[in-house]
């Protein structure tokens, strides 16, 4: 007899019970007590329940300009420019290597004429 044509009851793989509730332990039960000591000395209500604030239904729309004060306004998209990187070095970018990427070479390796001919 093979799996799936057996009943749903013996395919299951949860055979768990629900979950009991714990006991408090007294180390608990003493921690509750000094917690609820600490609320009433800083003016909290024990029977205190919070009321969840109402859901905002109304949606608040935007005046939008009168037609004969549209021209009044500025329309031009502000983009702020990104200042240009400009380098003031004495540094060479080049290949140190044949087919390679540039990188920054030194003053010797620039000099030499063999430098992006290496393999």
């Amino acid at each position: 007899m093979t799996m799936h044509l057996l009943p749903a009851y013996w395919t299951t793989t949860n055979h768990k019970k629900g979950k009991k509730k714990k006991k408090l332990t007294k180390s608990m039960e003493q921690s509750l007590i000094a917690h609820e000591k600490f609320l009433q000395k800083m003016g909290v209500d024990s029977n205190y329940v919070r009321v969840p604030t109402p859901l905002k239904t109304v949606q608040v729309s935007k005046q939008l300009p009168l037609r004969e004060n549209i021209n009044d306004y500025d329309w031009r998209i502000h983009i702020p420019k990104a200042s240009e990187k400009l380098y003031k070095g004495n540094a060479v970018l080049g290949q140190a290597y044949n087919k390679g990427n540039l990188v920054v070479l030194s003053s010797s390796e620039a000099k030499d004429s063999a430098t992006g001919k290496r393999r």
